[in-house]
């Protein structure tokens, strides 16, 4: 085993909060996740906190808050919620922050809910849980990198 010097573990801490800094400076993006289930925040950030910078909220009104303070590009939001549902949310968020990118992402949603973003605001995307991390980064991506249109899930069947 390895005997080091205060100076040494220091001059190594150091160098790990610095690699941790550039990591950050690293990630372009800055993604919110809204669920109110923990487990699925946690999941979700672990996930894809090497590759954007990753924000959660335990629900709308706490996502508010957070989109007040924070520069967001992408929201991403559970459907079935208590209090608010994430259409309303990505609604409320589309009125005062139109620029923000939005998409659900949810075990169940009605088709007319969807269909109701049409008219009203628009979504970017809608991923059905559970999801896939290759198929989900790769929508973020698009999304993210791209000035992608609002979808028109009237096509649905």
């Amino acid at each position: 085993m390895e005997t080091l010097t205060a100076e040494e573990r220091a001059e190594r801490r150091a160098a790990r909060r610095a690699a941790r800094q550039a990591n950050k400076v690293d990630k372009e993006y800055t993604i919110l996740y809204v669920d109110d289930e923990m487990p699925n925040l946690r999941g979700f950030k672990s996930t894809f906190r090497r590759l954007y910078n990753v924000h959660t909220a335990l629900g709308p009104h706490e996502a508010l808050e957070i989109i007040k303070k924070e520069k967001i590009d992408l929201i991403v939001t559970d459907h079935r919620m208590p209090h608010m549902s994430g259409v309303e949310l990505l609604k409320d968020v589309f009125t005062f922050k139109p620029d923000i990118k939005r998409m659900i992402l949810s075990g169940f949603i009605k088709r007319a809910d969807l269909y109701e973003t049409i008219g009203d605001f628009g979504i970017h995307d809608f991923v059905t849980k559970p999801w896939d991390f290759d198929d989900l980064n790769s929508i973020f991506q698009r999304i993210l990198k791209t000035d992608a249109d609002v979808k028109d899930f009237s096509k649905l069947g």
